[in-house]
């Protein structure tokens, strides 16, 4: 049994803009608490923002007889030493009045420490955001022209023209690279790209993605943006609700990754996608939404298409989905405004069994649901192109042929991809072309 000692150090937990409001944290196993003193007289709505073991969260808080509340239970403090905790208080119009400064709980145990399964409280809300800022200690940037292993042909940026906020909406916009006036056409073919010194940072160096040279091969046409989440998930609900892009050739994903390979490197740990598209027009385009499972002993053996999903429209990108990930103790299940996509279950001996795989079960030490038992964070992307075979070759695309080959080296897909933005590039109209991101929420089991 778990003892703890709370002590709120407030007294210098005034608020940042007036001074008048501070969080009061309790906590009283299996409830903590988070009590909002003070603040603004024309409050309409109070989001609670806490942070345990480095790990953010946040909640909305409840109008009650003693003040704005939110409680959740069954936390798993797993050996946290301290509890932190703001208030982010907005009128009627959704806008901010006060942000408290951090209130602290700090904890003494006595004992060993509970551990939950999920590693989450249960059924609760642990993560949302409504994008009325970009929140650092929410999410980060991919900066890179890594781009994974798909022979894509886009360079992920964190310049304001392809990841922004605008109206409580998350944009990833993606452009040609030479609308950036520090390039052109013959920096495409001759230039020296190098995202440190172009963006302030290099995420991803694998595959020459912090450097390249154009005379070794084209450089990215395209910028784009992709974000990852801090927060993470082990069983739960994911709720996003978005709109996907209009414009040939564009791949905009919804998908979740492990926070750590468990299991060793792709595809072993696993990949969950809840949400791909192509933005050309037609049935191979808008008119289709998938979701699917990647998990296997290696690449070659990536049993997705045992775990694949796809709901058809006759255009996904007019309207904004709510797409809803279910993943229990037993299943994933993938849904688009409550229709389902993709269906999992995995049979007694789990996903081993399922991929009918030989030799020695690499997910033996985990559940039936490994490698889909561990901790896995969000990220949204728009992608451009590519040679992996996502885009097959050859018409299918509405009349419209697709202007690379898949059996092309990438450089040279990229560029005869590039020759032809006389053709695409009109498709892309504007914001139309961005992934525009709603909100997300994470609500464990």
């Amino acid at each position: 049994m778990l003892f703890l000692i709370g002590l709120l150090v407030a007294a210098g937990a005034v608020a940042a803009d007036v001074g008048s409001a501070h969080v009061i944290i309790k906590n009283s196993p299996p409830i903590l608490s988070f009590k909002l003193s003070g603040g603004a007289s024309d409050v309409n709505d109070v989001t609670f923002h806490y942070v345990i073991k480095h790990v953010a969260y946040q909640g909305r808080g409840v109008s009650t007889t003693e003040g704005w509340v939110f409680q959740v239970r069954d936390v798993s403090l797993d050996g946290a030493d301290a509890i932190t905790a703001y208030a982010v208080l907005y009128d009627s119009n959704g806008n901010i009045l006060e942000t408290t400064q951090r209130s602290t709980l700090t904890l003494h145990s006595q004992g060993p420490v509970a551990q939950l399964s999920s590693g989450r409280r249960l059924r609760a809300v642990i993560f949302r955001d409504d994008f009325n800022s970009f929140d650092r200690s929410k999410w980060t940037h991919e900066v890179s022209m890594f781009g994974g292993y798909n022979g894509e042909f886009q360079v992920y940026t964190n310049d304001h023209k392809n990841v922004y906020i605008k109206d409580g909406h998350l944009y990833l916009m993606p452009i040609p690279t030479v609308s950036d006036t520090r390039f052109d056409e013959n920096f495409l073919h001759n230039g020296h790209m190098d995202m440190q010194t172009l963006f302030g940072v290099c995420t991803e160096s694998g595959n020459n993605g912090c450097t390249r040279d154009g005379r070794n091969g084209f450089l990215p046409p395209i910028m784009s943006g992709k974000v990852e989440s801090i927060p993470t998930l082990r069983y739960g609900t994911v709720e996003v609700r978005a709109r996907i892009p209009r414009g040939d050739w564009l791949w905009p994903a919804i998908w979740m990754l492990p926070k750590n390979d468990h299991y060793g490197q792709w595809p072993r740990s696993g990949e969950i996608d809840i949400m791909e598209s192509i933005g050309n027009a037609g049935d191979i385009g808008v008119g289709t939404v998938t979701s699917t499972l990647h998990w296997g002993p290696s690449a070659d053996q990536n049993r997705f298409s045992l775990t694949h999903g796809e709901k058809k429209n006759a255009n996904w990108h007019t309207n904004y989905h709510v797409w809803r990930l279910e993943w229990t103790h037993d299943h994933i299940i993938t849904f688009i405004d409550n229709q389902q996509i993709m269906s999992v279950t995995p049979p007694a001996g789990g996903f081993w069994q399922k991929g009918g795989f030989s030799g020695s079960n690499l997910w033996a030490s985990g559940s039936k649901m490994a490698p889909f038992d561990q901790e896995f964070y969000m990220m949204f992307n728009v992608a451009v192109g590519g040679t992996s075979g996502f885009f097959p070759d050859g018409n299918h695309y509405g009349g419209v042929t697709k202007p690379w080959s898949n059996s092309q080296p990438q450089p040279v897909a990229a560029e005869n991809f590039w020759k032809a933005h006389g053709a695409w590039q009109p498709t892309w109209q504007g914001e139309n072309a961005a992934l525009i991101i709603d909100y997300i929420q994470f609500t464990s089991l």
